[in-house]
């Protein structure tokens, strides 16, 4: 783990000798503040992942938001352990062999003591599909026959994202900062929400295109909130996945009612945020992800089952009724450009459907050429007739994406890296206590299924919000799950009695 974040580091270090040093003592600079004050490490990570849209230009090449938060956390981390240092060694004090196995023995069978961590437990899982994911493409890029600089330009910022997830992984590594982290998540959602929402104002007010809100490429009238990330459909399914953390929150018994409050508002908040998305993949994949949710909650609660699935159903109605208000108060334009959306769901024949049916075919088309480990990161350059869009070309499925760029090696990597997060995650659901981080659990594994499911229509697993969100997922099965006994109750009965019988006959003779 540590090796991973060095190397983003030795990276970093190159790059400071190519002219952006600067840029690196900033996040050395930021790096020391956040190990002075560990919450300000999740509040500018959370910030940085909602500002991709946004980009800082140091020496020349372009640094988003969240690289730089990547490096300021693992800089941080290397930062603590080199300042904590190792421990001293104990001095040794010589026993006879058979009291020292007497000893060990009577260690390990105090009820509730934890075992003493391993190397084993202490390391981050999903770590092996996560470096897999990324060695598939760099060798990809080094296959291919495209553009070498840009590939691996590409293979720099998924390391730089992978090293997002280590680290955050590493850094949650209670339920005090894993809470707290999630509801400094859940704020700055809050905030991004209320900026769509005054962005689209702003848009009402001025009836031209202002920051923050774009225009459909195929209907002129229709208006999409973006905020500040990068596009409205990215900016969809950030709302989703914050609507159902909060919602998740909401049925957890431990949570105080002012903070219930506070969740019933950001549910509300990024409801209609998503609602200006207006985006078919968001609503569709949060539809699922509250079902799924619903699922979830349910898991290992018995009895409690229907008092957890009536709170869920009440914040949904809740926000639905929120959400019918607003609409029956907008203005009738508004009403009928969501409804028409609305009920163009599932029509993939027109507008930007069809659109992404001709990118599909062509991607397919070039697949074939280089079926093993695809064209290259960042290989598709494609374009619909008429589309004049500067940067490169766009690829709206994230499995697609996967099988043009690596192959069919880094699809089938990427599928097992989808599987061992689920397996993960809901392993640990199921034999969590009640509590904040279980709920939160479940609400992170509801949030990265939305995502999953809005990523086939557009792809944002290169940003850093969906790599945040699964880190927070798996930091949150470590924290949620405790680990096992060494001995089960009836074996330490058994040893006990043992014991006394020993003690007795000892005496007897």
């Amino acid at each position: 783990m540590v090796g991973v974040i060095a190397l983003a580091l030795g990276i970093g270090a190159i790059a400071g000798l190519l002219g952006v040093w600067s840029l690196g003592l900033l996040a050395l600079l930021i790096a020391v503040a956040v190990l002075l004050r560990p919450t300000l490490g999740i509040a500018v990570l959370a910030a940085a992942c909602a500002l991709d849209r946004f980009s800082l230009s140091v020496g020349g090449p372009n640094v988003r938001p969240d690289e730089l938060a990547a490096l300021l956390l693992a800089a941080a981390l290397i930062l603590g352990q080199a300042l904590a240092g190792r421990p001293r060694a104990r001095p040794r004090v010589r026993l006879p062999r058979p009291a020292i196995r007497a000893r060990i023995r009577r260690r390990s069978r105090v009820p509730g003591r934890p075992v003493a961590p391993s190397v084993a437990r202490v390391a981050v899982p999903l770590l092996a599909p996560v470096l897999a994911y990324w060695g598939t493409n760099v060798l990809s890029t080094l296959a291919s026959s495209g553009d070498l600089t840009r590939g691996l330009g590409l293979d720099v910022l998924t390391l730089d994202l992978v090293v997002l997830f280590v680290a955050l992984v590493m850094y949650l590594n209670s339920p005090a900062r894993l809470m707290q982290g999630i509801w400094l998540w859940l704020g700055v959602a809050t905030v991004e929400a209320a900026v769509g929402m005054g962005a689209f104002a702003w848009y009402l007010a001025a009836h031209h295109v202002v920051p923050g809100v774009q225009l459909a490429p195929d209907n002129a009238r229709q208006a999409l909130v973006y905020g500040t990330l990068y596009e409205g459909n990215i900016f969809g399914s950030y709302m989703s996945a914050a609507f159902l953390i909060a919602l998740a929150l909401v049925t957890e018994e431990t949570v105080a009612a002012r903070h219930k409050t506070y969740l019933y508002f950001v549910c509300v908040a990024t409801a209609i945020g998503l609602l200006l998305s207006d985006t078919r993949s968001a609503w569709g994949a949060t539809v699922v992800g509250a079902l799924v949710l619903l699922a979830l909650l349910q898991i290992g609660r018995g009895g409690r089952r229907a008092r957890f699935t009536g709170r869920l159903l009440g914040g949904l109605v809740v926000v639905g009724v929120v959400l019918g208000v607003a609409l029956a108060v907008l203005p009738g334009s508004i009403t009928g450009t969501l409804g028409a959306r609305a009920q163009g769901l599932l029509n993939f024949t027109s507008g930007s459907g069809y659109g992404r049916v001709q990118l599909y075919k062509e991607a397919l088309d070039e697949w074939q050429a280089h079926p093993v480990l695809g064209l290259g990161p960042g290989s598709f350059n494609y374009r619909l007739p008429g589309d004049t869009a500067t940067g490169p070309a766009w690829l709206p499925n994230l499995s697609l994406q996967a099988l043009h760029d690596t192959g069919v090696i880094g699809l089938l990597v990427m599928l097992w890296l989808f599987v061992a997060f689920f397996v993960v995650t809901l392993r640990a659901l199921r034999r969590a206590p009640p509590g904040q981080p279980r709920a939160a659990l479940a609400g992170l594994i509801a949030a990265v299924t939305a995502l999953l499911i809005a990523f086939q229509l557009t792809p944002g697993f290169s940003l850093g919000y969906s790599w945040a969100l699964i880190g927070f997922s798996i930091a949150a099965a470590r924290v949620a799950c405790p680990h096992p006994q060494p001995r089960s109750r009836a074996r330490e009965r058994g040893a006990g009695r043992t014991r006394a019988k020993k003690a007795y006959a000892s005496r007897g003779r």
